[in-house]
């Protein structure tokens, strides 16, 4: 039987039926009935973001992030319609990327080592030395030190680590490099799940407000402000109650930017210099999250990673991996570039945690990531035919949001009308579709270069109704938009969004119909929304 056969009939069980119930509680034995009173939470079916009770933050943003999570992934379907059909189980929320063949030099490892004839041997803790070789060869073509300099050594493969996605590679970072009482630095806003998951290891976190006026890039000075703010709050805090002094130990660059959508390039170096400068006479790490580097739309100007700058490189730890870019979400595969002793707390993160690294991970990431020149020509024509499909689905988004009209070239234009007419053939729908949507915007400054989300800005929609109840927040909008067509998008108080706008992160990515049909929706509640209740 071919391998394309066995996983078609391996495929088949995805037909089963999937039993969802209630446990009941009267059926518990005493350990369970001990654990489960003691730990209230179990008894909810969700995942808990934080434990009130051990943390609280310094910031009332990420207060906010962690209600809204929990409204937008668990409680927003008590809002809904039982008369309004659910198109799909894709939604505006989602993060995953488009969907698009997996990188071929990944696949080919995995299928490589899938017919390996030693996978009854244990893999190493963080991928193996030979591995971890050609993520060093790879890094330094992009640009990272090789040799020695008066500020490293340039890289081994003791400074990279293999890891299950960047998520996890968070964690593990916090756990080597914090202190109880440290603190994190984001931006607001920033990725919510970093900022809940530092506050449930019982890490603090303060944020910075990205302005317009800065292009929403982070302004050096407030940082170096906020660091000194930081450490002054907590010397007088706890020094002689702790024996150490805590601090602000690490700053979260995001690049590109999660949810905007800017890039630092190398047009940016002052920027980034005065960053590196900041964080390095301040002692403060710099987390270099570069998950969305290979989806930059102008492929000459990638995201600048800062620790490719020997001055830096010993300040900085660097996050790659594959979700994002090169259609391996599912996988949960990514590499860390850290000084010398982070890898070994790494190191020992990780074997606390599962003891070893999983081959198939490390082979799909070391045949996206390596200094081949194969790799090199696949990764050229295989980002070349993927960028195009996001930067039409960017200009599709638009034409929703502000009207076909927006649109200046004829072929996409004639081509996001066929799709809308695929969608649906009644012209009355289509023009209704194609005129765009009154009050509704992308926020200004935003608009991607990176990803692929958009900020959708609701703010014209406040303090209109909806069944003559007034929307006074982010969370009336959003159960509103649920109610009346099952849309569901992370609202901005998911991102820390830094002032009182009504803003969506909206992905952009997913299928053609699914993002025509919730903006469908969008745009006929709009049209329903009263400027006063009816009497």
């Amino acid at each position: 039987m071919s391998i394309k056969k066995v996983v078609k009939k391996i495929l088949k069980m995805d037909n089963q039926e999937i039993i969802y119930g209630k446990e009941d509680a009267s059926n518990y034995p005493k350990a369970l009935i001990d654990l489960v009173n003691h730990y209230k939470e179990l008894e909810d079916d969700k995942i808990i973001m934080v434990r009130e009770e051990k943390n609280k933050s310094y910031d009332p943003k990420i207060k906010k992030i962690i209600n809204g999570y929990d409204l937008v992934n668990f409680e927003i379907e008590k809002y809904g319609d039982d008369k309004v059909k659910l198109y799909s189980s894709e939604s505006l929320s989602s993060g995953d990327p488009i969907k698009y063949k997996p990188f071929p030099g990944s696949i080919k490892g995995i299928l490589k080592t899938c017919l390996s004839s030693n996978l009854n041997a244990y893999p190493s803790t963080v991928g193996s030395s030979r591995a971890r070789q050609d993520l060093v060869n790879y890094l330094v073509k992009e640009g990272f030190p090789k040799s020695r300099t008066d500020y490293c050594d340039g890289l081994n493969v003791h400074n990279v680590a293999f890891i299950n996605s960047t998520t996890q590679a968070f964690v593990m970072i916090m756990k080597t490099i914090v202190r109880e009482h440290d603190v994190i630095i984001m931006t607001a806003p920033n990725y919510g799940i970093f900022a809940e998951l530092s506050e449930k290891m019982g890490i603090h976190i303060e944020t910075i407000d990205l302005k317009e006026e800065d292009n929403f890039f982070i302004n050096p000075e407030e940082l170096s402000k906020k660091i000194d703010s930081i450490n002054k709050k907590l010397k007088k805090k706890y020094e002689g109650v702790c024996d150490y002094i805590p601090k602000c130990v690490a700053y979260l660059n995001i690049n590109p930017h999660n949810p905007i959508g800017n890039v630092m390039t190398k047009d940016n170096m002052d920027l980034i210099t005065q960053i590196g400068d900041i964080c390095l006479e301040k002692g403060v790490f710099i987390i270099d999250d570069l998950i969305y580097r290979d989806l930059t739309y102008d492929r000459e100007k990638l995201a600048f990673p800062i620790g490719s700058i020997p001055k830096y490189f010993n300040n900085t730890i660097s996050l790659f991996g594959l979700s994002k870019s090169y259609g391996l979400a599912g996988f949960r595969a990514g590499f860390i570039v850290m000084p010398t002793p982070i890898f070994w707390g790494i190191a020992t993160a990780m074997f606390d945690l599962m003891d070893s690294m999983p081959v198939l991970q490390v082979e799909a990431v070391r045949g996206a990531f390596n200094a081949s020149k194969s790799r090199y020509k696949e990764y050229k024509k295989y980002f070349d035919k993927l960028i195009p499909k996001y930067l039409y689905q960017l200009d599709l988004v638009t034409a929703l949001i502000y009207g076909i009209n927006e649109i200046k070239d004829e072929y996409t234009k004639n081509k996001i009308i066929r799709d809308v007419r695929n969608y649906n053939s009644d012209e009355k729908v289509v023009n209704q579709i194609l005129k765009g949507i009154k009050g509704v915007k992308i926020r200004e400054k935003t608009y991607p270069k990176s990803g692929f989300f958009i900020v959708g800005d609701f703010t014209e929609l406040k303090g209109k109704y909806y069944k003559n109840k007034k929307i006074e927040t982010e969370s009336d909008l959003l159960k509103a938009m649920y109610n009346y067509g099952k849309v569901r998008y992370l609202m901005g108080e998911n991102l820390a969004w830094p002032n009182n706008e009504f803003v969506a992160r909206i992905n952009f990515a997913i299928d053609k119909n699914v993002l025509i049909h919730n903006f469908y929706q969008i745009n006929r509640l709009v049209e329903e929304l009263k400027d006063e209740p009816i009497k």
